[in-house]
């Protein structure tokens, strides 16, 4: 009997999850239609997040299908990279040691704000407005006894925005002409048996590193590692096909728009809100960062605006590949900030705490 219950169970979690991919996908399909930007991915999310806002049965796709996603993309932005990044190491480690100052200010003024104009505590308020990746966010919430699913909101519709907001900016507002993703692959049909064998082979085996690595975003970052010294060694010239391209951006977004389950919409609304206002102020923060490193080591704007903006890891490679900027340069600064908060993100919490304590 127990055995039949947890049976249906699990069909009943199967049937969520591939209403909700079919949503994404559906999401994905109309998006394209309009030529929106990542339309995929962005379409997934819109798609997805509102069938869970009025109630349709969705759930997100489990990690046993995001992750082989993950490193699928992590392959797609490590064939992009060439060795003429080496050439701007000096632009490159600068903009890293600048790393440090982007966390410490995003950590400030983040938790200024939701202090001040959302009324959280200052704990709250700090790892609702730390830049780091939700996981670790809401394990460090967890440790302190705060509310785990204010802090898992406030990062999930972070991520949320900053992907859409990012893409509307730079494609619309600076119009920049962007590169379509799928553009720059082949469909499945027109790749080699050698180059599918390959890729697959620099798939799994970053894969199997990045699990035993345990690093912030590891299945998606040692993939792309990978395939990068794969082809600047000339081992492999293919990329994963069209197809698999945009299964990984549908899954993805439906990931994303998917958290939000669950939630009451007075409760969404009011943190969707505070999420805009601050993701607002991250992606100003960005800017004038990635301002100062255009001035002193000339990083182009855009390629230094990527480098900070607060999102996942996937999300922002694929917006720098789709725009046809230094996928390799902006995944590194990434991968540096995650790195940073995941290390550093208590101590820095207790210096802050120190230095706002005077204040009323």
């Amino acid at each position: 009997m127990r055995r039949l219950i947890m049976l249906d169970l699990a069909k009943s979690r199967f049937s969520r999850m591939a209403i909700c991919i079919t949503i994404a996908l559906v999401g994905g399909i109309i998006a394209a239609a309009l030529n929106i930007p990542l339309p995929y991915m962005l379409g997934a999310i819109a798609a997805s997040m509102a069938a869970a806002m009025i109630g349709i049965p969705v759930e997100r796709p489990s990690m046993t299908i995001v992750t082989p996603m993950r490193v699928t993309l992590g392959v797609l932005l490590g064939s992009t990279i060439t060795p003429e990044l080496l050439d701007r190491i000096g632009a490159v480690a600068g903009t890293i040691a600048a790393v440090p100052l982007f966390v410490i200010a995003a950590a400030v003024i983040g938790t200024l704000y939701y202090e001040r104009v959302a009324g959280y505590s200052r704990e709250e308020a700090y790892f609702c407005a730390l830049p780091g990746g939700l996981h670790i966010m809401t394990l460090y919430a967890e440790e302190r006894g705060i509310d785990i699913r204010r802090v898992a909101l406030a990062h999930s519709l972070r991520i949320t925005f900053v992907v859409i907001l990012t893409t509307i900016v730079t494609s619309t507002v600076v119009d920049l002409p962007t590169v379509s993703v799928e553009s720059a692959t082949v469909h499945i049909y027109e790749l080699t048996l050698k180059d599918a064998a390959v890729l697959t082979a620099i798939g799994l085996v970053g894969w199997l590193l990045g699990r035993a690595t345990g690093l912030a975003g590891a299945f998606m970052v040692v993939p792309m590692l990978c395939t990068a010294i794969a082809n600047i060694l000339g081992l492999v010239s293919a990329r994963p096909p069209i197809e698999l391209v945009i299964a990984a951006q549908t899954i993805l977004g439906a990931n994303i728009g998917a958290r939000f389950i669950g939630e009451k919409i007075s409760v969404l609304t009011k943190a969707m809100r505070h999420a805009f206002g601050h993701v607002s102020l991250m992606l100003c923060l960005a800017a004038s960062f990635a301002f100062a490193l255009n001035q002193v080591f000339n990083v182009p704007l855009l390629t230094g605006m990527l480098s900070f903006a607060p999102g996942g890891m996937s999300e922002i490679g694929l917006i720098a590949l789709a725009l046809g900027l230094d996928v390799g340069f902006v995944a590194t600064v990434q991968l540096c900030r995650l790195m940073s908060i995941n290390l550093f993100g208590p101590i820095v919490y207790r210096q802050i705490s120190a230095l706002l304590r005077s204040k009323p």
